[in-house]
This record gives C-alpha cells, structure tokens and sequence, in this order.
C-alpha cells in the first residue's frame, strides 16, 4: 500500500497501479482467509471479491462488520482493469487518473478493512 502512494508521487503510474492492484487483492485474500483457514482465488479480483462477498453472508461470518461496501471493492479484473500481467506492459499502459483510482481505492479497503482487523486481533 504504502509503495503505490509512493510510486503514484513521484508519477510513477504504472508501478503504482500494479502495487495498488496488489493490495487490494491481499485484502480480498484476507477476507476469505478468515472465514476459511486458507486463501484461493489467484488473481482475479472479481471472483476474489464475489468469493468474499459469499463468505460475508454465511451465518457463521468473522468479516461481517468488516465489509461495509455491499460490492467490496470497485477494482475490476481484466481488460481496461487490474490484471498481474501489467508488469509485463509497456510504460504508460497505466494511466494517470486509472493509477490513481486505483491507489485510491486500495487506500480505502486498507483503512476500512486492514486497520479494523489488527485492531481487533483478528489478523496479526
């Protein structure tokens, strides 16, 4: 998280977007991890997000009070979205206003979801 605001500072959109993407994927991770002992899934943040969306509303749900966005997250996986292959891209495939969103975004699953969860000893 940390490294993507950084690199969207010094406009350094592409690694910034990457990382983003990244974050946000540890925290749908996250999510599932809880409620199942063991996190899959790959990449995709669409089924990522879907997966812990279905978890969140099982009766037996730990992240309940952790997911206050009915879709989660606003990140979409795939053509014109996130997708781990953007390392292997050109410079510039990752626009500026694209990067920032998605740092944005990353930003706000970690200050809404990540910090609530160490807070509360659910996650180290």
């Amino acid at each position: 998280m940390l490294d993507s605001e950084a690199l969207l500072k010094v406009n350094r959109y592409d690694g910034a977007g990457y990382l983003a993407g990244y974050a946000v994927e540890c925290t749908l991770k996250t999510l599932i991890y809880v409620e199942t002992g063991g996190a899959r899934g790959g990449h995709n943040l669409n089924r990522l997000s879907a997966r812990a969306l279905h978890l969140h509303s099982l009766a037996t749900q730990k992240t309940a009070s952790y997911v206050t966005n009915p879709g989660i997250t606003a990140l979409l996986y795939g053509s014109g979205g996130w997708r781990e292959t953007l390392r292997y891209e050109p410079e510039g495939a990752v626009p500026q206003a694209d990067s920032a969103a998605w740092v944005s975004e990353a930003r706000r699953l970690h200050d809404e979801i990540i910090i609530p969860m160490k807070l509360d000893g659910v996650i180290p």
